[in-house]
């Protein structure tokens, strides 16, 4: 199974929840969106846990490919004029908030909180920091390091 147009538009409206009067379903970002992360999802990832009779719904690199794709609309898709979707969506994720990494540590006067950074965070590139902001990009980057640092993710 491939990842096409018409599956990705319906993972915009049934699983991202946005609006044809938002994002019209001949806006070009959305070819444009699935386009890149076809470049960048590892096809590979179609054979991991696929049968032949496996839907989209199931196949892993399809539904990499649309969170990926999701997460490239998030951070880049431009506003229908008079609105203002995108971009308070990427206000409210802080999309534009420079971020050089993961909290490891906090504290103040009176309180301390530390996280284990995982070792696969420590490899994520600036394109990866970036995916960790949105839910998409999170999933997307949850499966490709699911089937371990081979597949395009440390």
């Amino acid at each position: 199974m491939l990842p096409t147009v018409a599956g990705f538009l319906l993972f915009i409206r049934n699983v991202m929840g946005i609006s044809p009067l938002v994002l019209p379903d001949n806006s070009p970002t959305i070819n444009w969106a699935l386009s890149i992360a076809t470049m960048f999802v590892n096809p590979d990832l179609g054979v991991v846990g696929s049968s032949l009779n496996a839907s989209p719904q199931t196949n892993l690199f399809v539904q990499a490919t649309y969170n990926l794709a999701a997460d490239n609309l998030v951070n880049y898709a431009q506003d229908q004029t008079g609105r203002t979707y995108f971009a308070d969506l990427r206000a409210s994720l802080k999309i534009n908030n420079f971020a050089a990494g993961v909290v490891q540590s906090a504290s103040d006067g009176g309180t301390s909180d530390s996280l284990v950074v995982p070792e696969a965070l420590k490899n994520l590139t600036l394109a990866n920091l970036q995916n960790l902001k949105t839910p998409w990009g999170r999933a997307y980057l949850a499966m490709a390091q699911t089937a371990g640092t081979l597949w395009g993710v440390a």
